[in-house]
């Protein structure tokens, strides 16, 4: 499939894109060289394999509707966007992997991105199938288990995750879910400033043990709040950069002012109360998580503690400066 952006498409698009924000942003190239997939139930891994100007991709970008668009630009003049397949290795299985030719997502002035249903086409043998896959920077959850992208900070490189259900796989990779894992350096960097704002999360505080997270955090955000509700909801705490602990909730968050869900193993609780303040919006969430995975720290050594909130495409992002105290088997807020 080709799609070919016409001139004049171009200069209407340019013209909607000036009155539509004050700066408009120049669009960025890229290459999603390779694409790294994997099955988590059997440890499978694999890649894509180099496909030259083919792997490159060309990002416009619209802030006033916070929108980012992906070209795949098989071609040299830059205004075309190629479906091509991409050859790819996982284990003894081979085949290809082929985006769609034109598609986009939400992003956020954090560098979070978000792409919903993608339809990824997965070929092996004589048997494809299309499987629409949600692309993101947050968190993804497959087979009881949460993966993480990275968003668009700096002068580094942002990560999509997405999960290929398995179901719809054709054989021999019937059943089994593949986590695809595609990073971006892209030049020249946008001006993120300019998208809608995150939910920030602050005043964490809490303990981490290796049993045990118990963390709050509070959001201020403008009226109506965003709807949480919607499953499902994930939740990721690192430490340095690794995520040591996780939770799914599958069905998502019920309740009215006090938002409230179980992972289906009960090992994981997140409640999120409102509270109008001072014609904002208080979110506050709270959080208890069993699943971690703590390494020993220095006594008394500073670790960054991240906070990562995916609830039903609501992207919640925030930090803080924890110590390590008990012989560096507990975190503690520094401050």
């Amino acid at each position: 499939m080709v799609v070919r952006l016409t001139a004049a498409a171009v200069i209407v698009a340019t013209a909607l894109s000036a009155r539509a924000h004050i700066v408009p942003i120049p669009p960025s190239t890229c290459a999603f060289d390779p694409v790294e997939i994997r099955v988590p139930t059997t440890g499978l891994t694999g890649q894509t394999q180099a496909n030259g100007p083919a792997d490159a991709v060309r990002l416009t970008y619209d802030a006033s509707a916070s929108v980012i668009q992906i070209c795949a630009t098989g071609g040299t003049d830059g205004m075309q966007c190629d479906a091509v397949p991409r050859p790819f290795t996982l284990g003894a299985i081979s085949g290809t992997l082929t985006f769609p030719a034109l598609f986009q997502g939400h992003m956020l002035s954090s560098g979070d991105i978000t792409i919903t249903d993608v339809p990824v086409t997965l070929t092996v043998g004589a048997s494809a199938t299309s499987v629409p896959t949600t692309l993101t920077t947050a968190l993804a959850a497959v087979d009881g288990i949460v993966v993480q992208g990275q968003p668009l900070q700096g002068l580094q490189s942002f990560t999509l995750v997405g999960v290929i259900d398995g179901q719809a796989l054709p054989a021999p990779l019937t059943g089994q879910s593949i986590v695809m894992s595609l990073s971006c350096l892209p030049r020249p960097v946008p001006d993120k400033d300019q998208y809608a704002a995150p939910v920030v999360m602050s005043s964490i505080r809490g303990v981490v043990t290796s049993k045990l997270v118990r963390l709050r955090a509070v959001a201020d955000v403008l009226s109506p709040p965003p709807d949480l509700s919607p499953g499902p909801t994930l939740i990721a705490i690192a430490a340095d950069g690794a995520m040591i602990a996780s939770g799914i909730v599958p069905g998502g968050l019920q309740g009215s002012k006090v938002l409230t869900g179980r992972s289906d193993d009960g090992r994981s609780v997140i409640m999120v109360r409102t509270f109008s303040r001072r014609g904002m919006i208080r979110l506050v969430l709270t959080a208890r998580l069993q699943n971690v995975t703590l390494p020993v720290e220095a006594a008394n050594a500073p670790v960054l503690v991240d906070v990562t909130l995916d609830a039903g495409g609501v992207i919640g992002r925030g930090e803080k400066l924890f110590r390590a105290t008990n012989g560096g088997r507990r975190l503690r807020p520094a401050s």
